[in-house]
């Protein structure tokens, strides 16, 4: 064949092929020999904590280190009752007033708390203040020690919070007879002691900062130096020890998961991980649920956040935390259907590329700072801790 026939042999062959896609301009594609065939099917599988390898351990985070006082009245995460107890710096009997030190007559006092959270929905909640003794030993404190002096006879002053806020800044204002509540003695060497306590209608609490929080409690008296002339002054005591005391310390059942509290609890649990989910599986869902053994004890309408991180490295107790493998709840109080937590971040740390251990640490924040604690059930406890996971396999790429 020539070449001019053999090009225009091409050029009808060419032109055919496009008259022929020309058809089908406005139709959805269809190339079956190019095109993969088969449809995704989601699949669901349910992985249960390994047997014996869910623990609670206790004391990652103490009391002391926290910036509030858990001051409550019928909280069971407190064991019903827990008062605060603050000791200022002492007071000098004299001021420096034009260069010189000068007696002084107090005209007022006023005391000032950081109240961070409390149930707004308790009706006539109270701040009360109680006077210690002075020479109260802030080393050797307990609930047994200060409880007789939350009495009549040792009250100080309240304030009512307000409904409308959970935070505020409670001042305490004294005057007139009234200071009589707050009179240094000598024999209190400048020092004042008080006890902090909070009621309601119902069952509450509330969180106060301590030396530690943004606003530390404050003792200010306003006095007018014995001078001519004179000018008011003010002589600023800042909080030497503020901490609380509960009636008891709840015991942990190691049958159980504990999360929260104080000092602080943790539960590590870990899970079987087939070796289909390790590379050969998209994750699109993980739901790690776990069953209350008791309603979630806490203050109402002030959660704490449950945390749900994955590990880096399972060394137990001691685990490092994968920063960015993190899964959380708001925990409300008076829980006792199964709590849910989305985890799919998680889970995704344990597959190929990553290959973290697969378990996870659970903890309550802000830790020993809230009243929120929650006792799940363990592989120990007929209640195991339990992974709901759906994922789509690999993709059924048909042959050409």
């Amino acid at each position: 064949m020539s070449r001019p026939v053999r090009l225009m042999a091409a050029m009808l062959a060419l032109t055919a092929g496009l008259t022929a896609c020309s058809e089908q301009l406005t139709q959805p594609g269809q190339c079956p020999e190019l095109c993969p065939g088969g449809t995704p099917q989601g699949q669901e599988v349910i992985l249960t904590a390994l047997t014996n390898s869910d623990s609670t351990f206790t004391g990652y985070t103490e009391r002391a280190s926290g910036s509030l006082m858990l001051i409550g009245s019928g909280i069971p995460t407190l064991a019903d009752t827990s008062y605060g107890v603050l000791k200022f710096a002492a007071r000098s009997d004299s001021i420096l007033f034009r260069d010189t030190l000068r007696s002084y007559v107090i005209d007022s006092v006023r005391i000032t708390l950081l109240e961070v959270a409390h149930d707004t929905a308790a009706r006539n909640v109270q701040l009360q203040l109680y006077r210690l003794p002075s020479s109260l030993d802030t080393t050797a404190l307990s609930y047994a020690g200060i409880s007789p002096f939350f009495t009549p006879a040792n009250f100080i002053a309240s304030v009512q919070l307000p409904d409308t806020t959970e935070a505020d800044t409670v001042h305490f204002l004294l005057q007139g007879a009234s200071l009589t509540n707050v009179t240094l003695q000598p024999s209190d060497g400048g020092i004042l002691a008080i006890g902090v306590a909070i009621t309601g209608n119902i069952p509450t609490g509330g969180r106060v900062g301590n030396r530690l929080s943004i606003l530390p409690p404050d003792f200010l008296t306003y006095v007018t130096p014995n001078s001519t002339p004179t000018q008011v002054q003010s002589i600023d005591i800042a909080a030497q020890f503020a901490d609380y005391v509960s009636r008891q310390t709840p015991v942990l059942n190691p049958t159980f998961l504990t999360v929260g509290g104080v000092p602080s609890s943790r539960a590590l649990i870990r899970f079987p991980w087939p070796a289909k989910l390790r590379d050969s599986v998209t994750i699109v869902r993980a739901t790690l649920e776990l069953i209350p053994t008791q309603p979630t004890a806490g203050l109402p309408h002030d959660p704490g956040t449950l945390n749900v991180r994955g590990l880096a490295v399972d060394f137990g107790a001691k685990s490092p935390v994968e920063p960015l493998s993190l899964g959380t709840l708001a925990l409300q109080a008076n829980i006792a259907d199964t709590v849910r937590v989305e985890i799919a971040t998680v889970v995704q740390f344990w597959q190929t590329g990553l290959l973290r251990p697969p378990a996870v640490f659970l903890s309550i924040s802000p830790e020993v700072e809230t009243f929120t604690q929650a006792v799940f059930g363990s592989s120990r406890s007929g209640s195991p801790p339990r992974i709901r996971l759906n994922y789509l396999p690999r993709f059924p790429f048909s042959s050409p």
